[in-house]
């Protein structure tokens, strides 16, 4: 066996970077829920001996909309949003792969949209110079989470369909 021959393919080392990368965003994910919800405990235990820490509710939220919309990404990446498998289950591999293609345009173009109604609202946020209440931060750090959540998502939607489109069209050329 010769050096070449052990080497990975670029594809093999590109999806090994990928399922590392996607590894430790669920694991930053982790470790920030788990801050939050100290977060949480320590709030709770400070109002019941009469003390505000100020701001942790807003920490609280805009930490949860982050999370939500990273979340987000990585469900599509890993193809496991909730999905209706009565029709799935009772239909061949090739009607499957049809079925992605058109579940994850339509999460491609419906993201995309939202991306872009959220670049819009966040270029309005950026101009009003707009903070929040308790701590002062820009509210343009919330609202950006949408828009890094459905630009990501579409662009890992699209990504599905591309590849669901070659796989579709390997499994057509290698029957006939």
């Amino acid at each position: 066996m010769t050096i070449e021959d052990k080497a990975a393919s670029p594809s093999e080392a590109g999806a090994g970077l990928a399922s590392f990368a996607l590894s430790a965003v669920r694991a930053l994910l982790g470790v920030v829920l788990i801050g939050l919800v100290l977060l949480n405990v320590i709030n709770a235990v400070a109002r019941a001996i009469g003390e505000v820490v100020i701001g942790v509710d807003e920490v609280l939220v805009f930490g949860m909309i982050w999370m939500v919309m990273i979340g987000m990404m990585l469900v599509t990446a890993d193809r496991s949003h909730i999905a209706l498998e009565i029709l799935t289950a009772r239909v061949g591999p090739r009607a499957v792969n049809i079925l992605s293609i058109i579940t994850h345009a339509v999460m491609a173009a419906s993201c995309g949209y939202a991306a872009v109604q959220s670049f819009g609202f966040v270029q309005r946020i950026v101009a009003s110079g707009q903070t929040s209440m308790a701590l002062g931060m820009p509210m343009v750090i919330p609202h950006s989470a949408l828009l890094v959540g459905f630009a990501g998502t579409a662009v890992i939607a699209a990504m599905i369909v591309v590849s669901d489109v070659r796989q579709l069209s390997h499994s057509r050329g290698g029957r006939a």
